[in-house]
């Protein structure tokens, strides 16, 4: 019998926090995922239709959708997709949760790739990029740690209570943990609305109000990182207008800057209208992977980096959500986060960021541990 516990502290906009426990029913995908399993999920999901479903789906489980093949192994040895029906199940709203404490727990985390072989990966995507194979690409590696972790829980509530995010997420099944501060949605879906946010655009906290306006407006007028927001927005409409209303696909906010504790992001939001017969697993079909980590074009993107990076993402790069009784869901990006395998005693941390023409690449060997930061500062010895 399976261990699952999940917790998500809310949902942006709409403030709905969950506590679920324990398995009532639940559907776990293959080593080898095909695209006949989302349509068995998408089955699945139909039988069920009215009750919470709570699920983690993992970067690699939408190759099939592009018709790649996932060859390289996850270090941490995730389930490439775990969608469940909790027994039990607490809904709260955000402005009633109570604050979350926990206990400081120091740990280590080495880069699997030094500065040198960082750059030198880069300079390979560099070689695509001249030659017009790919526009943009989100490049990825890891951070590894050996963790013995008796209470991963806890360590989640210390890190969101210093870092609380709108998509963070601790999930908990078997001896898997994901320990996430994600400050990114995937795809929400209300009533017929299908909204997207993806993150492209990063720059650090000031040290002051006076700094933090200057960054803000550096970040808001940069021209690299405007243009690779603009670039997954486009990627990320096309991908919408699949499965959307005919001419109902739309930008509401292009290259907002948002404020998080440790970082400012660029974000922007792209919504559409989708029918009413519009299934789950159609919708993942043209959207998943998600545009903000993968690259354009798609398939050409995640074929070149699942080459170039040393292992499987697993559940980085993958999306933590739930699907509420009357239909509606909201999907994270898993980004910012911790995967522990306990039994193996190991954490992983991804990192990355979106390589142009434009890219210099220390700076962004810079902004793949900025983001690490709210992670890692307060797990410092």
């Amino acid at each position: 019998m399976h261990t699952f516990f999940c917790h998500i502290p809310y949902s942006q906009e709409r403030g709905i926090g969950i506590i679920a426990s324990g398995v009532d029913d639940c559907f776990v995908f293959s080593d080898k995922i095909e695209i006949q399993e989302w349509q068995l999920l998408g089955a699945w999901i139909e039988k069920n239709k009215g009750k919470w479903i709570l699920s983690i789906s993992s970067f690699e489980s939408g190759f099939c959708f592009l018709q790649i093949p996932a060859t390289t192994e996850d270090l941490t040895q995730a389930p490439k997709g775990i969608w469940v029906i909790p027994k039990e199940i607490e809904c709260y709203h955000s402005e009633q949760k109570k604050p979350l404490i926990g206990e400081q727990h120091q740990a280590d985390f080495t880069g699997v790739q030094s500065e040198d072989e960082y750059i030198a990966a880069l300079q390979k995507i560099n070689f695509h990029l001249h030659r017009g194979d790919i526009y943009e690409t989100n490049y990825c590696t890891s951070l590894l740690g050996q963790l013995n972790w008796e209470s991963p829980y806890e360590i989640w509530k210390y890190l969101y209570a210093q870092n609380p995010t709108p998509f963070g997420v601790y999930w908990e099944w078997d001896d898997h943990y994901l320990l996430c501060l994600s400050p990114e949605r995937f795809i929400q879906k209300i009533g017929s609305r299908l909204i997207s946010q993806p993150i492209k655009g990063t720059i650090k906290r000031g040290k002051d109000a006076t700094e933090d306006e200057q960054l803000k407006n550096i970040l808001q007028n940069h021209p690299k990182e405007r243009n690779e927001n603009v670039m997954i927005v486009d990627l990320v409409r096309n991908d919408m207008s699949k499965i959307a209303e005919k001419a109902s696909v739309t930008v509401s906010e292009l290259c907002a800057i948002y404020s998080f504790p440790k970082i400012h992001h660029m974000i922007s939001t792209v919504e559409s209208q989708i029918n009413a017969s519009t299934k789950i697993e159609d919708i993942f079909e043209a959207l998943f992977p998600m545009g903000s980590m993968t690259g354009v074009p798609k398939k050409r993107a995640v074929e070149l980096m699942h080459g170039l990076e040393s292992s499987a993402r697993g559940w980085y790069s993958g999306s933590v959500g739930y699907i509420e009784p009357n239909g509606n869901f909201d999907f994270n990006v898993i980004i910012r986060s911790i995967h522990y395998n306990k039994r193996m005693k190991l954490g992983k941390i991804g990192i990355g960021s979106a390589i142009t023409l434009q890219s210099n690449m220390e700076s962004e060997w810079r902004e793949c541990w900025l983001k690490a930061q709210s992670l890692l500062q307060p797990l410092s010895k």
